[in-house]
């Protein structure tokens, strides 16, 4: 019977079991130098990325902080609020360099336009003061303001306060000042209570001080707020850009106290014209010639 027949048929084979894969002592070092790679190599495209990412972050910050230091300009500002003046010169973060004082920034303004070394003296004052003597106030007049003020010199300055003050005023009543332009007087009186405004003349430490935030460098003047500061080296010496030391002194005062009256800073409008006051003359008359009388800038 065919059930009894044997089958004669081909029969499949197991496959043969296939060998495992053995890393050599070698091989496995291989494996784990180049793994160790990658992650290094990822660790270090992380870093970059990171870093990159930093730099962008504080480029931003630098600008805002620029922007927001453009934004607190004192020259723009309310006259009793802000520092003002000459940052280089008489400085508007206004020596007139924030606040700034008159003539730019105090690091880049060591020379004059002429190219001529700025006097530093060295001088440092006491720390205390002299207060001028009062002065009779001016004759009374209708609609007209009168703003009081104290000058104040600092001991070891070598300024005379009484004789200060005697110069501060005659350039206060000046016709060609401030007086008839915004319709004002001044009236010095003897105590910084009484004052409106003080002028301050110290030693060029002290004027570094005093006018904070503005910085002056040791070199220039500043108004800031209530504070008109002179620098006794500029009031003794000048700067190049003058050659008459009363019309400088004249150009100071006018400048600061333009400030504290609210004005800012200006540019030469031509060359060869008047400057104006509010230019800051003590770094660089921008074409202008010197002038220290705002009542005889071009177009009043």
């Amino acid at each position: 019977m065919v059930g009894d027949v044997p089958y004669r048929g081909s029969v499949p084979q197991p496959a043969a079991p296939r060998p495992h894969l053995r890393l050599t002592r070698r091989g496995r070092l291989v494996r784990a130098a180049l793994a160790l790679l990658l992650a290094v190599l990822l660790i270090l495209a992380l870093v970059s990325i990171v870093r990159s990412l930093g730099g962008e972050d504080a480029s931003e910050g630098a600008a805002a902080a620029a922007r927001s230091s453009a934004t607190a300009d004192p020259a723009a500002s309310s006259p009793a609020a802000q520092g003002s003046g000459e940052t280089g010169d008489d400085s508007q973060s206004q020596p007139s360099p924030t606040p700034v004082a008159e003539g730019g920034d105090a690091e880049d303004t060591e020379k004059g336009s002429e190219s001529e070394e700025i006097i530093r003296s060295g001088t440092v004052g006491d720390g205390t003061w002299t207060i001028a003597a009062a002065a009779a106030p001016p004759e009374a007049e209708a609609d007209i303001v009168v703003h009081t003020y104290a000058v104040r010199s600092e001991d070891g300055a070598d300024i005379d306060a009484d004789e200060a003050a005697g110069q501060i005023a005659e350039v206060l009543a000046d016709p060609r000042g401030w007086q008839d332009l915004e319709g004002v007087r001044f009236q010095q009186v003897a105590t910084l209570e009484e004052a409106e405004f003080t002028i301050s003349l110290a030693s060029p430490p002290t004027v570094d001080e005093l006018c904070l935030p503005a910085r002056t460098g040791g070199l220039w003047s500043c108004r800031v707020g209530p504070d008109v500061v002179l620098n006794s080296d500029r009031w003794l010496h000048a700067t190049p850009t003058y050659d008459d030391l009363a019309e400088y002194r004249a150009y100071m005062i006018n400048h600061e106290v333009g400030h504290f009256l609210g004005h800012g800073h200006v540019d030469c409008s031509a060359d060869g014209q008047l400057s104006p006051v509010m230019l800051q003359q003590s770094i660089d008359l921008q074409g202008c010639t010197p002038n220290a009388w705002p009542a005889d800038e071009p177009g009043r």
